[in-house]
């Protein structure tokens, strides 16, 4: 379908609100209703606006220019009126659908946007313009100008074919790109160039992604290859995208385009518009059109070191700038080549400082608001920097944190990468934080805009396998539906696996495995547990480790590092050490360390207050108004008990590093 506004200079004044005038726009009324009556299977004519010496209508049907313009005259001298038509201009969906809404003076027939196949498009945002060839280079030149050579070969082909008149699509094309308006700008350069050799009717272009999909009513794709016959739909996809924000979208999307594709192969032009070097995408545009449509790859070139200079001198001087030293500069010697689109982005942030600098000096020494530091923020992440010990722990968080930073920059950038994992597993014996520094990683990953949510959600077995057959499932559903956009730890994962196949625990395992995958974007999962029970929990379900993505190993505390966990709960109580409590609790941890699951921060927490009890019992026979205030508060040798130590430690255990 095309439309075409058409405006007129009418010889004589009508005025719509006199009787003489009104009466006019009844019977152009009536006359429209008629035409489009006797003509729906072909065209459809209306008027939208009739007063004084002016008159809009619009014209919808299928056709070359030629058979339009036919038309356009016959419907002309069908409504009876004296004027000169002065403009015809093809015209957009979007726009036709507003000036119908809009019309004045003028009744439109009651199904007009029926008629004219625009009422699908009445609620949805789409993203349609008209091509036209005035004003646009010549694609050979165009080509030679960005460094597409398969661009410049097609431009030579298509010159080689010129045709008398439209017959069909020999090719459609796939562009790749990563910058939406370049992909644009070659687009309307292409079309232009396949108008003037008679290989497109029209020049409207509609343009559709994952976003317009997701967000539209009725099947978008279907009723725009069904509307737009002549001309192009451009489709962007975007497999980084889609793996995040419209995981459900991009697949089906890709299905759904390349079906009409195929069916519309010859009256409709299809360029399918992927990032840089998105395999994915090719194979699964490949896998849809199985080989019945073919595609005409076009490609930005890597250029060298010299040729980058190059181009970005014919950028400076179309600016007329012609001191390039600065501009120079911006590239990095190493690199060896860069594409086209990325030296345009040097160009233009080059430009931006130019214009402030030099045409507006005034403005050079404004300051302007940068990006944030690529940076652990937060104060959680404070808070963990503080704790004692756990080096090994608090570099394997902190790079975890930068690893997926990283792949969010990629996913901004529209850098096609593997989605990866981000689950982690905890592993150490009981008391050695790893309750503490999951929270802390909740928040550190929200500070970090690596989750919606701060929020730690704690479940063990009793919370995620149900008693009954069938309960297991919608359990851990639910447990996933409320850590949705923060960390679901999982504590003791080990207790989840029976010594039987097909159990309850094997349902939960299973589960697990398929609900994270399923808020792989959303929700990262923490399982935590002693070392040697986590490596059987791993291998009961080998799709389990292939989604972990860091194992970050707790060790047990040395001495020092619990006599110093010991001096910070002294001190968060406001209370202080004797130098002889400090030797005594220095021996008490030098034994402990050698027991198999002594408790480690819980073993001083428990020594704690087993010391403050016992200062209770040493001064309970003192006169407490002659104590100072010293006294009261300070914890002595005699405050701390010796426990029994009898287990050797076990340094033979099994552990999982990262």
């Amino acid at each position: 379908m095309r439309y075409f506004e058409c405006k007129v200079k009418l010889t004589n004044e009508i005025q719509p609100r006199t009787d003489e005038g009104s009466a006019v726009c009844d019977e152009i009324a009536r006359k429209c209703d008629e035409y489009c009556d006797m003509n729906k299977d072909s065209f459809c004519g209306c008027v939208t606006y009739l007063k004084g010496r002016e008159c809009v209508f619009y014209m919808s049907g299928n056709g070359s220019n030629a058979v339009f313009e036919a038309e356009i005259k016959n419907f002309w001298k069908m409504l009876k009126l004296k004027g000169k038509i002065e403009k015809i201009a093809e015209m957009p969906v979007d726009k036709v659908n507003k000036a119908l809404r809009n019309s004045r003076h003028v009744d439109t027939p009651d199904d007009i946007e029926e008629l004219m196949k625009v009422s699908a498009f009445r609620y949805t945002d789409i993203d349609e313009h008209i091509v036209t060839t005035d004003g646009k280079p010549e694609l050979s030149d165009y080509a030679d100008f960005i460094r597409m050579p398969e661009l410049k070969a097609e431009a030579e082909r298509i010159e080689a074919c010129n045709n008398t008149e439209f017959i069909g699509h020999p090719v459609h094309y796939l562009i790749e790109g990563n910058s939406v308006d370049k992909i644009k700008k070659t687009v309307d350069v292409l079309v232009s160039s396949l108008m003037k050799s008679n290989r497109l009717e029209s020049g409207r272009v509609s343009y559709i992604d994952e976003r317009r999909v997701a967000n539209s009513r009725g099947n978008l794709i279907e009723n725009i290859y069904e509307n737009i016959g002549g001309g192009t739909v451009l489709v962007g996809i975007n497999t980084v995208r889609g793996e995040n924000e419209y995981a459900d979208t991009t697949d089906a999307m890709i299905e759904e385009v390349c079906k009409h594709a195929l069916k519309h192969r010859n009256d409709i032009l299809t360029i399918f518009n992927i990032t840089r070097h998105d395999v994915k995408a090719e194979n699964a545009i490949a896998s849809y059109l199985k080989d019945e449509l073919r595609l005409i790859q076009l490609r930005e070139a890597a250029i060298g070191f010299t040729e980058c200079i190059s181009y970005l001198g014919e950028l400076a001087a179309a600016k007329d700038i012609h001191n390039t030293g600065e501009l120079e500069k911006k590239l990095d010697p190493d690199t060896e080549t860069y594409y086209i689109s990325e030296l345009d982005n040097i160009f233009n942030e080059y430009y931006n400082e130019h214009i402030r600098n030099t045409a507006f000096p005034a403005y050079a020494d404004c300051s302007v608001f940068k990006a944030k530091e690529s940076k652990i923020e937060g104060k959680a992440a404070d808070e963990l920097a503080e704790m004692i010990g756990l080096d090994s722990v608090k570099d394997v968080i902190n790079r975890s944190v930068n690893f997926f930073k990283l792949q969010q920059a990629y996913r901004d950038r529209n850098i096609v990468m593997d989605n990866p994992a981000r689950s982690m597993i905890f592993t150490g014996n009981p008391g050695t934080a790893k309750t503490t520094v999951a929270r802390l990683t909740a928040k550190i990953f929200r500070d970090n805009g690596l989750l919606e949510n701060g929020r730690l959600v704690e479940v063990g077995r009793a919370d995620l396998v149900g008693k009954f057959v069938g309960w297991t499932a919608p359990t851990i559903k639910a447990a996933f539906r409320r850590a949705k956009g923060s960390i679901l730890f999982i504590d003791e994962a080990y207790s989840l696996v029976d010594d039987r196949n097909g159990s309850f625990g094997d349902e939960a395992i299973n589960t697990i495995v398929q609900e994270m995958e399923n808020h792989r974007d959303d929700t990262i999962v923490i399982f935590a547990g002693y070392p040697d029970k986590m490596e059987g929990f791993l291998a009961k379900n080998p799709g389990l480790r292939s989604r972990i993505a860091f194992h970050v190993d707790f060790p047990d505390y040395k001495e020092n590092e619990l006599l110093d966990i010991l001096r910070l709960m002294v001190k968060n109580k406001n209370m202080k050490l004797a130098g002889d409590a400090e030797d005594k609790a220095h021996e008490i941890f030098r034994e402990a360390v050698k027991l198999h699951d002594f408790g480690n921060g819980r073993f001083v927490r428990n020594l704690l207050e087993s010391a403050i009890m016992g200062m209770s019992q040493r001064l309970a026979g003192q006169d407490l108004n002659n104590l100072s205030d010293e006294m009261l508060v300070t914890l002595t040798a005699d405050d701390f008990t010796m426990p029994k130590l009898t287990t050797q430690k076990d340094d033979n255990r099994r552990k999982i590093g990262f």
